[in-house]
């Protein structure tokens, strides 16, 4: 509930600093989970259940160089089988996905004898990270300034930014996780985490189809991040990005806010307007004021126009509006794929650019001098190279992680293809599956009700989503743009009316 409740607050002061408008093609007297959001762009690869004996059949298919990444400790066995359990029963079992399991200390005999016995034949190994790997640098663990930010953190009740380990899991993922050597030997990953459910059968195989139609990173959820963790993250990243003369993605509209969203020919207008619901104010603002400038000498009609001068008084008043996270016209606005559940090629981190990303924002401090997860550093550096095309929303996945899921509606006619167990130890005895909608995707869905649903709690960043996957390639703007000049030719046209030439 903490969670949660930390996210509707950030999430409350970002709706309440600039309302996101929400693509036109979305009907906003409904909730997100009961629209089609499928675009021409990226839909689910597919819309029921597939008949997944004949699918593994197929000649064309192939299955991918891929495996599952779990980082856990020896005492987590009872979540990590918890996770296991319903990985397999809803994909694994038909398909066999090696598991790797990371931990900074060596997995205990019984620990792997417990994984072991609960996959479904699967080729499982056991890692241990390298303490000079796991740790911070020696240079900076050991000092006052590291032991002061780690408390500090907790006296602001920053979430978990008291907890050290905490802090090296999220290094450790933002950039480390895929050197390991064991994770090396792949180019695909599915990343797990202990005490996850999924809700829905995945009947087809993610890899292969993210393969199949050049998708490289795959998500299910999409949320906010409290903005405390994050204060100077894209602070350190813009300066990254100017360093280094990069050239972002078209995905870099997903994550941030462009203040040139204002698009007119008047370039005090633009400096002035910051916020979208103050942009028609402003521009009738300058049209009263030219309108009784117009006027000259004239004493009578200058006291007669009320409308003019009380704009000319208030703009004499007014202060530009100071944003403190806008660099060079652009702010984070704090979405990032929540990154314990993600399908992803390896090579999307693994590169160059991503990795300088990474070392450059070690050596800025903020894994420890502030509690950056590695769910914003992963979505800000991949917007670095990719393009909204690149990312996979796996709608069609039902999942739960901590007090957070996601779960779809069944799609018409989850019947047609009943649901088949590979053995005795994943057979279903008398499972009533939710019903199906016509706006649904999932296979086989069992929802847990009572349950908020993510895409309705905190819609926003699932609508800016949408919005952008709508719009037409090598077209996409940021959420929001708007058009300042026809808005200009518009109330001037209005005001002519009301008040005359």
């Amino acid at each position: 509930m903490c969670v949660l409740t930390a996210f509707m607050i950030t999430l409350w002061v970002i709706l309440a600093s600039e309302p996101v408008s929400v693509s036109t093609t979305l009907d906003n007297s409904l909730p997100l989970s009961k629209m089609d959001l499928a675009t021409e762009r990226d839909r689910p690869f597919y819309s029921n259940c597939v008949d997944t004996r004949e699918y593994l059949l197929n000649p064309s298919y192939t299955k991918q160089n891929a495996s599952f990444v779990m980082l856990a400790r020896n005492e987590e066995i009872e979540d990590v089988i918890k996770t296991i359990y319903s990985i397999e029963e809803h994909f694994n079992q038909w398909f066999h996905y090696p598991y790797v399991f990371l931990n900074d200390q060596p997995f205990e005999e019984d620990f792997k004898a417990k994984i072991l016995n609960a996959t479904s034949g699967a080729d499982v190994e056991f890692g241990t990270i390298d303490e000079i790997v796991w740790n911070f640098p020696i240079d900076v663990k050991d000092t006052f300034d590291f032991y002061n930010a780690i408390e500090d953190q907790g006296d602001r009740s920053i979430l978990y930014g008291n907890l050290e380990s905490y802090h090296k899991m999220c290094r450790f993922y933002s950039g480390l996780f895929y050197k390991h050597p064991l994770i090396q030997k792949f180019e695909w990953y599915w990343r797990l985490e202990p005490d996850v459910e999924f809700f829905c059968d995945i009947t087809y195989d993610p890899f292969w189809e993210m393969f199949q139609n050049n998708k490289k990173y795959g998500f299910t959820i999409i949320i906010p991040e409290l903005y405390w963790t994050v204060p100077n993250l894209f602070r350190h990243t813009k300066s990254f990005v100017r360093k280094k003369a990069i050239k972002m993605g078209s995905l870099w509209k997903l994550f941030t806010k462009d203040y040139n969203f204002f698009e007119s020919d008047d370039a005090e207008l633009r400096d002035w307007i910051n916020c979208g619901s103050k942009a028609e104010a402003k521009v009738s603002e300058k049209v009263a004021i030219e309108h009784l400038l117009k006027k000259g000498d004239n004493s009578r009609k200058i006291n007669d126009d009320k409308e003019g001068i009380s704009n000319l008084i208030n703009k004499a008043r007014s202060k530009k509006h100071i944003i403190e996270d806008k660099f060079f016209n652009e702010e984070y606005n704090l979405c990032h794929f929540w990154s314990n559940f993600e399908i992803a090629r390896l090579s999307v981190f693994d590169n160059d650019i991503y990795n300088d990303f990474f070392q450059y924002l070690e050596k800025s401090g903020g894994f420890w001098k502030e509690r950056w997860g590695d769910a914003p550093v992963h979505s800000i550096g991949l917007s670095l190279t990719l393009d909204l095309d690149d990312i996979h929303y796996f709608r069609d996945i039902g999942y739960r992680h901590s007090a957070i899921q996601h779960c779809p509606w069944n799609a018409i006619g989850n019947e047609e293809f009943p649901y088949v167990a590979s053995g005795s130890k994943f057979k279903r005895k008398n499972v009533v599956y939710d019903e199906g909608s016509d706006f649904g995707c999932g296979c086989r869905c069992k929802c847990p009700k009572k349950k908020h649903e993510i895409e309705d709690s905190t819609s926003l960043c699932v609508s800016i989503w949408v919005k952008l996957m709508n719009q037409q390639r090598n077209h996409e703007r940021h959420v929001g743009v708007l058009n300042g000049d026809e808005m200009e030719r518009n109330i001037r046209e209005d005001y002519s009316k009301t008040y005359g030439n």
